[in-house]
């Protein structure tokens, strides 16, 4: 043992003085790479001479009550062990403190306190030596160490949880009563922010060098780059961390920290696709927009939570396991609000919706009291389906294909309060059928072939019934449109398949175009009825309506095949996150969603190039070859480099028929679907090669500089 000290005694004072050599000239200090997972650790050990020191402490307070020499071997012991684990906590605190994101005058009260209560846990140790003439000094010198302890561990808690998380503020906050007037992203946005974001992005700790407890500090941004691109979550740094896999070590909040919820994380996926407004009030919102639905049942939910006022279910909550399943990229199924039993649904992404995955959330049938299919193409059938949800209180529909013939269906929803059916066909004569729902209390009717006169007689006819015609601008007032709503799903056509644009208000012109021009209040045909394309086209359109603002502008791009080859080979292998249905995705006419990277239809290379065969029956003129490419330069999902197309009479006699290079993106662009035409002259093949090669190296613009980017490929057309 006395060797053992001997020793300790030695590491102690070296350890000792490299910390006060460090923090004297700790600007002129770099910490090597491999010392920083050791800096890490310093959260788990610094507990060690905590609790250690406390015990030293009593048993001094209470030494009189213990006899015997090995009391005071222990003693001494423990006194070793406390000053070895504050001198190796105080430097692993150092290692961490030079990896930045910490206030300066925090930090560096945090390292001051830190090496003292190090260099007082060291005098403790060299005063227990002593055998005689230590106890008038000791009992302060370790009074003054318990004062540098809790000093130090309040600036600490200070760095991690702010610098109210030891003395909190006695009076409570006062709860704020937000208004239509209130900017969507003080009422909804910064609370999600705040409670799951701030603990590590404050002015005391700004991890990544991003504020966010601060409306400057978020618009900024950090070491990555914005928070957010205003109208693309799909590039925003904000949504790719939180969509990462939780042991991503990217992810983030990180694992262990409080989770954003589904129903959070498309609340800012939605914000930040309308374009991340931080002034725009709920009241400017268009009242089907989805945003304003989404914010409003938020709202509604923490305001219930709030009170302590949410409803009583009686019904049993469903496993983890069972709400696992049901969530889906394109479906949300959360609580309706925290430690209740009673969920709410809300589907996304026109194209991806099947009325099937209506019938899918059959295992939650009990526990759904909300269902929001807002935009989705739900038919006057589906509601047959809707009628299983037993609990259902709460139904929105609107801008769906709902035209109300089947509304008698939904009597079975005996606790059905509200419906919502704005945007839809319905009319006086077929919400007549209403009055046979004995719960609803409550149906919203704007932008419906319902006039005043009729809204009036249905009001006179169903009193328990409040009819809301939604919000009506005075004359001074210019609102924004929402934009043309595609009705056709189908994004492999033909000749017979026209596209058809519909919008919810009356009186709105769709323009659009064909050419890649952009069409404009002004500029564009108007649409009159569907067309037809030919093909491989992009069609872009605009709502605009005299003393409204011009919508946003809608891209959709269609693809055609004239032949259809009888079997694919792929030759490389995609990476096996992204396998699709192996050849015959490629042929299969089903569309890959920007949204979701893993839908099967897409097949994703990274390491190799695309390379497939396509095959024949006899040879085929082609005059082009199109690539069906996904576009997302946040995701690293980029143009190929070089496309080839190859062709011939089988696989042995190939030859090249034409390699293009297409544009690559100068800067972050929205996510999109496109397509690469290559144009031939009308050579006959039998088999073709198609070849396409990611990029080697992302260039010097992008966030993952360097790094290889790659291609996604959901569809080949052949004309």
């Amino acid at each position: 043992m006395r060797r053992f000290q001997a020793v300790a005694a030695n590491v102690l004072f070296a350890l000792n003085l490299l910390l006060i050599f460090l923090l004297i000239f700790q600007e002129k200090v770099t910490i090597p790479v491999w010392l920083k997972p050791i800096g890490r650790l310093h959260p788990m050990l610094l507990h060690l001479p905590i609790g250690l020191l406390v015990v030293v402490g009593l048993l001094w307070v209470f030494r009189r009550s213990f006899a015997g020499d090995g009391v005071e071997l222990l003693f001494r012991f423990l006194l070793l062990i406390t000053a070895l684990t504050s001198v190796t906590a105080a430097l692993m605190g150092f290692f961490l403190s030079r990896e930045g994101g910490y206030a300066d005058n925090l930090l560096n009260w945090h390292k001051y306190t830190g090496v003292g209560m190090s260099v007082l846990a060291y005098g403790l140790f060299l005063l227990s030596q002593r055998e005689a003439g230590n106890k008038p000094v000791f009992g302060p010198l370790l009074g003054l160490s318990t004062l540098c302890l809790f000093v130090t561990g309040h600036f600490g808690a200070s760095l991690t949880h702010g610098e109210e998380y030891l003395f909190p503020n006695a009076e409570p906050e006062t709860a704020i009563a937000f208004t239509d007037e209130t900017p969507v992203f003080v009422s909804t946005i910064e609370p999600i922010l705040k409670a799951k974001c701030y603990q590590c992005h404050n002015e005391q700790k700004q991890k990544g060098q991003l504020l966010m407890s601060t409306l400057a500090g978020l618009l900024k941004g950090g070491k990555n780059g914005p928070v957010w691109v205003a109208g693309d979550p799909l590039n925003s740094h904000l949504i790719q961390r939180v969509d990462l896999p939780l042991d991503d070590k990217k992810h983030m909040p990180p694992k262990g920290k409080p989770q954003l919820a589904p129903d959070e994380v498309a609340l800012l996926t939605a914000w930040i696709k309308a374009g991340a407004d931080t002034k725009k009030s709920l009241r400017a919102l268009a009242q089907n927009d989805p945003l304003r639905l989404m914010v409003q049942a938020h709202l509604r939910t923490q305001t219930q939570t709030g009170k302590g006022g949410e409803a009583s279910y009686t019904f049993d909550a469903v496993s983890p396991e069972t709400l696992k399943k049901v969530n889906t990229p394109f479906r949300v199924v959360v609580p309706l609000a925290h430690g209740s039993p009673a969920l709410q649904a809300s589907f996304y992404v026109r194209e991806a919706y099947k009325s099937e995955h209506l019938s899918e959330l059959s295992d939650v049938k009990t526990q759904l009291v909300s269902l929001n299919l807002t935009n989705m193409p739900v038919q006057d059938e589906d509601l047959k389906i809707i009628t299983q949800f037993e609990n259902l209180e709460k139904l929105i529909l609107n801008n769906s294909e709902i035209t109300g013939q089947t509304l008698t269906d939904l009597k079975k929803l005996a606790k059905l309060t509200s419906l919502a059916l704005s945007g839809t066909k319905v009319d006086r004569a077929t919400l007549a059928a209403l009055a046979q729902l004995p719960g609803l209390k409550e149906v919203f009717v704007w932008n419906t072939p319902i006039t005043a006169t009729d809204l009036a007689q249905l009001q006179q006819q169903n009193r328990d019934i409040r009819f809301m015609a939604g919000y009506v601008p005075d004359d001074a007032e210019i609102l924004k449109l929402n934009p043309p709503i595609l009705v056709n799903e189908q994004f492999v056509v033909t000749a017979q398949t026209p596209v058809t644009f519909r919008h919810p208000l009356r009186g709105v012109a769709i323009r659009y175009t064909t050419d890649g021009t952009d069409p404009d209040s002004v500029n564009g045909p108007v649409y009159r009825k569907p067309f037809a394309v030919n093909g491989y086209t992009v069609v872009k359109a605009r709502a605009t309506k005299d003393k409204w603002y011009t919508s946003e502008l809608v891209e959709y791009t269609f693809f055609g095949r004239q032949y259809q080859p009888g079997r694919v080979e792929l030759v490389n292998e995609p990476n096996p996150q992204y396998v699709g249905e192996g050849g015959k995705t490629l042929i299969d006419q089903k569309k890959g969603t920007i949204e979701n990277a893993k839908d099967v239809a897409w097949l994703g290379y990274r390491e190799k190039p695309f390379e497939a065969f396509f095959t024949f029956g006899r040879p085929v003129p082609l005059k082009s070859v199109t690539l069906s490419i996904g576009k997302s330069t946040g995701n690293y999902i980029m143009p190929p480099t070089s496309v080839e197309i190859w062709g011939g009479t089988d696989k042995a006699h190939l030859k090249l028929l034409r390699k293009i290079e297409p544009e690559q993106p100068k800067k972050e662009e929205p996510a999109r679907i496109e397509g690469i035409q290559v144009a031939l002259k009308g050579e006959g093949c039998a088999v073709v090669k198609v070849v396409a090669h990611p990029v080697t190296k992302l260039p010097a613009w992008h966030r993952g500089k360097g790094d290889p980017g790659w291609v996604f490929v959901d569809e080949v057309f052949f004309n």
